[in-house]
C-alpha cells in the first residue's frame, strides 16, 4: 500500500513539475516579451514615432494571439479528449492525431491492430493510454525536429504494444534513461508513470535504423 501511494505521489509531483516547465516555456516566455514590446511602444509614442510604433503595435497584436494560442492548447491537454460517449480506442488516437496535425506537427503513419484486445481496456487504460501518445507526439514537436513519425498498436502473446517512432535528430537512449532516473527528463518521466499506473512499461530506444527516436509501450 504504501509503495502504491509512494508512486502515486511521484506522478502527481512529476505532473505538476511538467505543467510547470510548459508554463515557464511556453506562456510565460511569451508574456515576458508582451510586457517588453508593450514598453517599447510607449516610448515611441512619447517620441511620437507612430509610423515606427504602427509596426511595434502590429507586432505585440501577433505575439498577444500567440499568447492566446498557447493557453488554449494548454487547456485542451489537460482535459480529456472531445470525442464522442461511445468512441473506441482507435476514434480518440485519430481525435489525437487530428489535434497534432492542426498544431503543424509531422505527418503520422498510422497502423492499428489488435480490436479485439483493444474492447478489454477499461476507460482510465484507454484514457491513460492516449495521454501518453499525445504527450510522445507533443515531445516530438518540439525536440526531435522530425519529418516522419510511425504510430503502431499491435498485440502479441498477450500483450499490447504501442509504438511511436520518428526520424528525427533522436538522442543517446542510456542518457535519456539516466535523466529519467534522477527525474531530470520530465516528459519522459511522465510518460514511464502513466504506463507504469496501467501495469505497463516504457522502452526508450533508437528506430529501427538507428536514427530517430523510438518508444514502446508494453501492456
Amino acid at each position: 500500500m504504501t509503495n502504491q501511494y509512494d508512486q502515486l505521489l511521484d506522478a502527481l509531483e512529476n505532473e505538476r513539475r511538467y505543467v510547470a516547465k510548459e508554463l515557464h516555456d511556453g506562456v510565460a516566455q511569451t508574456t515576458l516579451q508582451l510586457g517588453l514590446q508593450a514598453g517599447i511602444c510607449r516610448k515611441l509614442l512619447e517620441g511620437n514615432k507612430l509610423d515606427m510604433l504602427a509596426g511595434e503595435l502590429a507586432q505585440l497584436e501577433e505575439r498577444i494571439q500567440l499568447a492566446s494560442s498557447q493557453v488554449r492548447q494548454m487547456i485542451a491537454d489537460l482535459r480529456p479528449p472531445m470525442v464522442e460517449d461511445d468512441a473506441t480506442l482507435d476514434d480518440y488516437i485519430q481525435h489525437t492525431i487530428d489535434q497534432h496535425n492542426e498544431r503543424g506537427g509531422p505527418p503520422i503513419a498510422y497502423n492499428f491492430d489488435w480490436s479485439d484486445q483493444a474492447a478489454d481496456l477499461t476507460s482510465s487504460q484507454t484514457l491513460a493510454l492516449v495521454r501518453i501518445i499525445q504527450e510522445a507526439l507533443l515531445n516530438t514537436r518540439k525536440h526531435a525536429d522530425a519529418q516522419n513519425i510511425r504510430l503502431i498498436l499491435s498485440a502479441e502473446d498477450d500483450n499490447i504494444y504501442v509504438t511511436l517512432a520518428d526520424d528525427g535528430k533522436g538522442f543517446d537512449p542510456a542518457e535519456v534513461e539516466a535523466r529519467v532516473r534522477d527525474k531530470g527528463g520530465a516528459g519522459l518521466n511522465n510518460l514511464r508513470m502513466r504506463a507504469q499506473a496501467i501495469g505497463g512499461n516504457l522502452i526508450i530506444g533508437r528506430d529501427t535504423t538507428g536514427q530517430g527516436a523510438k518508444i514502446t509501450i508494453i501492456l
